[in-house]
């Protein structure tokens, strides 16, 4: 373990270093071997790797049964290989036994010196070149997934993320669109709801994702989470103005309008200053975590205010309906004693 720590620290081997793994399969078969070295061969004629494993112990161990004179059967000569000092420090952590001196389990080491982790095609077409040469190997073929012949380190999850977060960001800002419109048309009992929501919710999240690149922020997992989560959060700037549209009791959309602002406009925007004073400690820290979190609720809270006080009351104005969805208008109106009919006229009328 001391001597792969020091060997990291203290040569120029950089970048990405996965191990190579073997399993599932006869090692002690020639055949095996032949497509074990294939295998690491094909890996180092990417473009990602630059060099050949310092370490490999199936060709150390060649070299060992070729210098040694009596040639017995090859778990003897494993025990042997590594009773040697030398041997025994490098591979006694790389070679997997079972009771019967058979290897189940072996691995070696390849560097990706050609690829920056910090740029994420680089790292993407690193993951994908060698998936690409690991099912090619004949050994793998039928297996799916479970492949005998394969590499891993722990960046290959963040770079599966990268790889994978285009399509599923898309997808799931599609399904969360439709499905805030679909619960503008539960909630929101008139069928002109969907046509704000829709647009618009549209808008705000196309708006975000430019935020997001101008502040130079690019997507990882903390953004991907406050991406989906915007959704459901700027179409409450939304819902809560359309719903007091709707049942305003008001006669004209510039009417009804005004009652919207007066009433609910105050709310929406205190809400939104409240949140935005919330989020400013975080401006403060320096961690990348935090900073993406201010960004991302800085742009929701300018956003969502500026669409729903500015934007979407001006579009009401000219396309809302002149229609109230709240019944109970109509029946506080009837009750109303100062709309009642005056005693007094009626029987002056009699």
């Amino acid at each position: 373990k001391d001597f792969w720590i020091n060997f990291r620290d203290y040569t120029q081997m950089t970048g990405v270093r996965p191990n190579v793994y073997f399993r599932f399969v006869d090692q002690s078969d020639p055949a095996i071997q032949d497509q074990m070295e294939e295998y690491v061969n094909g890996l180092v004629n990417l473009d990602q790797i630059t060099a050949q494993p310092k370490f490999f112990w199936l060709r150390d161990f060649k070299t060992f049964v070729n210098n040694t004179e009596s040639v017995q059967d090859l778990s003897f000569m494993v025990g042997a290989f590594l009773d040697v000092p030398v041997y025994s420090g490098l591979y006694e952590d790389e070679i997997i036994r079972n009771d019967n001196g058979n290897i189940v389990t072996s691995r070696t080491r390849v560097s990706m010196d050609q690829v920056d982790s910090r740029i994420v095609v680089e790292a993407v077409d690193g993951l994908a070149a060698q998936r690409g040469v690991t099912e090619r190997m004949p050994v793998n073929q039928n297996r799916r997934k479970d492949w005998a012949f394969f590499t891993f380190t722990d960046p290959y999850y963040i770079w599966e993320f990268y790889s994978v977060a285009p399509e599923e960001l898309v997808l799931t800002t599609i399904l969360g669109i439709v499905a805030v419109t679909a619960i503008a048309l539960v909630f929101i009992p008139h069928w002109t709801a969907a046509l704000f929501i829709l647009p618009l919710i549209s808008i705000l999240y196309t708006d975000m994702l430019g935020v997001l690149q101008f502040a130079g922020l690019h997507v990882n997992a903390v953004s991907y989470i406050s991406l989906v989560m915007s959704i459901g959060l700027l179409v409450d700037f939304l819902m809560h103005v359309l719903v007091r549209y709707y049942e305003s009791p008001m006669q004209g959309r510039e009417a009804k309008v005004k009652d919207t602002m007066s009433t609910m406009g105050s709310s929406i925007l205190i809400g939104g200053i409240s949140t935005f004073l919330g989020v400013i400690p975080l401006a403060f820290t320096s961690g990348e975590i935090f900073n993406t979190v201010f960004v991302t609720f800085i742009g929701l809270v300018t956003l969502g205010i500026g669409h729903g006080l500015i934007l979407l009351p001006v579009l009401l104005g000219i396309f809302g309906p002149n229609d109230c969805i709240d019944p109970r208008q109509h029946k506080e109106t009837s009750s109303d004693p100062t709309n009642q009919p005056d005693v007094e006229e009626l029987s002056a009328e009699a």
